[in-house]
This record gives C-alpha cells, structure tokens and sequence, in this order.
C-alpha cells in the first residue's frame, strides 16, 4: 500500500518537476538570446536595474501540468492494481520437419490438472 502511495505521488510530482525545468529552460535560452543581441549592438544603451517583480506561471501551464500529473498518477495506480498478466515463456524460432521456420513466440503456461480418478 505504502509503495502504491509513493509510486504515485512520484508520477504525480514528476511531470510537474518535468514541465517546470522546461519552463525555466525556456526563460534562460530566452534569456541568453537576448543577451547574444545585446553584445552585438554596437550602440550604447541604459540598461535599467530597478528590481520588478515577477508573476507566476500562467493558469494554462499550472492547469497542464496538473491534468498531465494527475493522468500519469491515475495511469500508475491502474497498472499496479491491475490483475497480474498470464505467465509465458518463448518459444524460440525452429525448423519443422518440412524445413520451414517457424518464428518464435509467446506461448501461455497451462496450468496443472490434476486427472480424475
């Protein structure tokens, strides 16, 4: 149960980790670009230093990244509650007796009968 829980607050918080170190990606490549056309102009220019305060992330990105998180969540606890598969084992590719190959695959594992007396 513990583990569920941390499994899922882990695909909860990582898509929103994700998307907020691509939205400050964003800002210093946005960033370095204008400071790479700064350098090239030749002009003099006042660069105004009065601290400005700055906004939070815009409601479509917050609404994003918790719709995207919570899909990740729900996807997680969905796969982890799920039945467990049927067991398999490979059957490698062979040759028949006709000297066709046969390519190999997924057979299930039938269970144990025992006969009836």
């Amino acid at each position: 149960m513990i583990r569920s829980i941390f499994v899922s607050m882990l695909f909860f918080f990582g898509p929103a980790m994700l998307m907020f170190m691509l939205r400050n990606l964003f800002l210093f490549s946005r960033a370095w670009f204008r400071l790479k056309q700064a350098q090239k102009k030749q002009e003099a220019e006042i660069i105004d230093v009065t601290p400005q305060k700055h906004g939070s992330p815009s409601v479509l990105f917050n609404i994003s990244a918790i719709i995207i998180g919570l899909t990740c969540a729900i996807l997680a606890w969905q796969k982890m509650t799920s039945a467990p598969e049927e067991k398999q084992y490979y059957v490698p590719a062979h040759v028949n007796e006709e000297g066709k190959v046969i390519p190999g695959k997924l057979v299930p594992i039938k269970k144990f009968t025992a006969p009836d007396q």
